[in-house]
C-alpha cells in the first residue's frame, strides 16, 4: 500500500512540475503593425501576414507563448507613452535596420516579455525599396516588365542584456517566367495575395519559429568519444568543433551581437 502511494505521490509532483512550467514569450511586433488597410486593394502588409504565421507557430508548439497582433495593437493604441516607444521601434528598424534597445525594453515590458520579434518585408527594385502593394499598383498601370526582389528581416532581441540573440535575412524574386508582377484585375491581385500566404504559412513562417525555438531549446549534441588506440609515433591531431562553446559573432550593423543568421532564398 505505501509503495503504490508513493507512486501516486511522486507522478503528482512530476505531472505538477510539468503543468507549472510557463513557456518563453516573445512579442511579436511587425514593422506595418499600424498600417492598417492604406493600400489600394486593403490588403493587409506581407510583415503582418508572416508575424500571425509565426505566432500561430509559437502557441502550437507550446514552447514559445506569443500575444495575438489584435491584443497587442490594442493595449499599445491606448497609451500614448507605450505607443510612441512603440512607433521608435519599428520605424528605426524598418527604415534604418538597427534596434532602439530603450524603445524596445519599454515595449517588452508592458507585455512581461523578455524577447521581442522584429519582423520587416520590402520589395526593392536595383536601388528603390517600395511596399509590395505599391510595386503592385505601379505594374498594373504601367504593365513594366521588370524583376522584383522582396527581402525580409527578422531579428529576435534579448531586452535584459540589450543583444541580438537571431537575425534572419529571407529573399524571394517576384514574377512569372518573363519577370512580370502586376495584376490588372482584383482577381488577380488576390491570386498574388494568396501565394505570398503560401509562402508566409508554409516556408519562412516556419523557418523562424524553429530557429528562434532552437534559441530557447537548444538541441543537445553529445561529443563523439575516441576508441582507444596504440600509440604511434605520428600525434594524432583531432580539433574539437565542440571546445569553444562561448564564440561570439559580431555584425557590422548597429544592432548588437548575432549568434545565427539564416539566408533563404526562393
Amino acid at each position: 500500500m505505501k509503495f503504490f502511494a508513493k507512486i501516486i505521490v511522486l507522478l503528482c509532483l512530476f505531472l505538477g512540475n510539468c503543468v507549472g512550467a510557463e513557456p518563453f514569450k516573445v512579442l511579436v511586433l511587425p514593422v506595418d503593425l499600424f498600417s492598417v488597410c492604406e493600400n489600394y486593394y486593403c490588403f493587409p502588409e506581407v510583415s503582418e501576414i508572416i508575424a500571425e504565421d509565426v505566432i500561430n507557430n509559437f502557441n502550437k508548439q507550446g514552447k514559445i507563448a506569443a500575444p495575438n497582433l489584435y491584443d497587442v495593437r490594442k493595449k499599445i493604441a491606448a497609451d500614448p507613452k507605450l505607443k510612441a516607444s512603440a512607433v521608435n521601434t519599428l520605424n528605426r528598424y524598418k527604415n534604418k535596420n538597427s534596434v532602439d534597445f530603450t524603445s524596445t525594453k519599454a515595449v517588452a515590458k508592458a507585455f512581461d516579455a523578455k524577447s521581442v520579434l522584429l519582423i520587416s518585408s520590402l520589395v526593392s527594385q536595383e536601388t528603390s525599396k517600395r511596399n509590395i502593394w505599391e510595386v503592385m499598383e505601379v505594374s498594373s498601370a504601367f504593365e513594366a516588365y521588370n524583376a522584383y526582389t522582396m527581402e525580409t528581416n527578422a531579428v529576435l532581441t534579448d531586452n535584459v542584456n540589450d543583444v541580438v540573440m537571431w537575425s534572419g535575412k529571407y529573399k524571394r524574386t517576384l514574377g512569372d517566367n518573363e519577370t512580370r508582377f502586376w495584376a490588372v484585375t482584383s482577381s488577380q491581385a488576390a491570386s498574388q495575395l494568396e501565394k505570398l500566404k503560401f509562402y508566409s504559412r508554409d516556408i519562412i513562417s516556419k523557418d523562424i519559429a524553429q530557429n528562434i525555438t532552437l534559441r530557447f531549446y537548444p538541441k543537445v549534441t553529445k561529443p563523439v568519444v575516441p576508441r582507444t588506440t596504440e600509440k604511434t609515433e605520428k600525434t594524432d591531431f583531432r580539433p574539437n568543433p565542440l571546445g569553444n562553446t562561448n564564440v561570439r559573432l559580431q555584425d557590422d550593423k548597429d544592432y548588437g551581437e548575432i549568434h545565427s543568421e539564416t539566408i533563404f532564398d526562393f
